[in-house]
């Protein structure tokens, strides 16, 4: 399925993004090291339905990062701007893995904006087990630092993929730059801090 992508400028980014199809309006936000090809295997489905919107996310493949901030508020923040930007009224928001932490954050932040939230591979707490297998494989030792060596060493076909799909505004070697934000902004170390604050309602 093919369309012609273009740019708009939302929370002093330059965005770029696809649209496809016909009817209420789907905004896609992608997870962590891919772009908004991710969800080019699911379009034929969805456009049967939708008017589907799939964006680059700050500092992925053809959208900018001037600032280097990846965290989740600046990117829901952003998500909140193209949607005004674009002039979507209440569209269906599908995040997928940080993408889904992304339309959480969009939820918290912005309530009413996203007429639902669709969350996929997201979740509040990730286990010790998770963080240390996630360590391992990008190389993270003493100060939460990613190895990008190691990286390249051992995972050379991946790898290439990230100079391919992050290098469209800064050139084939960002990656190195994009794995080391991408660690401090979403992979939280052993001394991190979550706090959890629920709404309970009880019956009348």
């Amino acid at each position: 399925m093919s369309s012609v992508g273009t740019y708009v400028e939302a929370s002093e980014l330059r965005v770029y993004y696809e649209v496809y199809g016909k009817g209420e309006p789907l905004l896609l936000i992608h997870g962590g090291t891919t772009t908004s090809q991710f969800w080019a295997s699911h379009l034929p489905a969805f456009t049967e339905r939708f008017r589907v919107f799939a964006s680059d996310s700050r500092g992925h493949s053809k959208t900018d990062n001037p600032t280097g901030d990846r965290g989740y508020r600046a990117m829901a923040d952003d998500a909140a701007a193209l949607i005004k930007a674009l002039g979507l009224r209440r569209p269906l928001v599908l995040g997928y893995s940080v993408g889904g932490q992304i339309a959480l954050e969009l939820g918290l932040r912005y309530p009413g904006m996203a007429g639902a939230l669709v969350l996929d591979g997201t979740q509040f707490r990730c286990s010790e087990a998770y963080l240390e297998a996630v360590r391992a494989l990008l190389g993270i030792v003493d100060g939460e630092k990613v190895d990008t060596g190691k990286l390249e060493r051992e995972q050379p076909d991946w790898v290439a993929y990230l100079r391919e799909a992050q290098g469209d505004v800064y050139g084939p070697e960002y990656w190195k730059t994009y794995m080391k934000r991408f660690a401090a902004g979403h992979i939280p170390s052993s001394r991190s801090v979550f706090v959890v604050v629920t709404n309970e309602t009880k019956p009348m």
